[in-house]
């Protein structure tokens, strides 16, 4: 039978850390991780998924029951970060704001609008990271967002942090990349081969 483990009112990224310590530990019979929000749901998903596990979503009542099957003839992957090599093309880029530098915000607005322009002729990154202000950059309005669905169709990854967009009541406005959660954005870090930081 599946052990289930309770994950409500955690906030993240302490759904996922805790589904991942579930299953370094799971012995095949899979979880059952019930969680009570939309962003913890599609956070252990995708992490499950990004594992090789099957997930199965069942609402109930103001909870989703996720039940997790470990691939076959396995556990699933429990090396977050492995040690190979980076891959060549592993830059990533990491957004913290939506200004560029300390100084002038109107000036700072002006060099990170260049930035964006100028990433899109330069060497194409594996993944762009967003959060705190960064996720500005991804909303509907964006001075960057050309750029940004550029490089989406170019096979760049756009992680957003989803506790940022909630923070500031903007998550209906985004526009380009898909929500995430910190950690994912920190796997991304401790994955990569460079990280700039504008």
């Amino acid at each position: 039978m599946p052990k289930i483990i309770d994950l409500t009112g955690l906030a993240c990224p302490l759904p996922v850390v805790r589904t991942k310590e579930a299953l370094e530990q799971e012995s095949g019979q899979g979880l059952i991780v019930v969680v009570d929000n939309i962003a913890a749901r599609d956070n252990v998903t995708r992490f499950a998924e990004s594992r090789g596990c099957k997930v199965e979503i069942a609402p109930a009542g103001n909870c989703y029951h996720l039940t997790i099957q470990p691939p076959e003839g396995g556990k699933p992957s429990s090396c977050i970060f492995p040690d190979a090599q980076p891959e060549p093309r592993s830059t990533v880029v990491v957004f913290a704001s939506d200004r560029m530098g300390e100084g002038d915000p109107e000036l700072g607005a002006i060099l990170m609008r260049a930035f964006g322009q100028t990433l899109v002729q330069m060497e194409v990154p594996q993944k762009l990271l967003f959060y705190n202000r960064g996720v500005f950059l991804t909303l509907d309005d964006s001075p960057i967002l050309a750029e940004l669905k550029g490089l989406e169709e170019m096979g760049v990854e756009l992680l957003v942090c989803g506790t940022c967009l909630d923070f500031f009541k903007v998550k209906e406005r985004l526009a380009a990349g898909k929500v995430s959660n910190m950690f994912a954005i920190l796997e991304a870090q401790m994955q990569a081969g460079r990280i700039i930081k504008p």
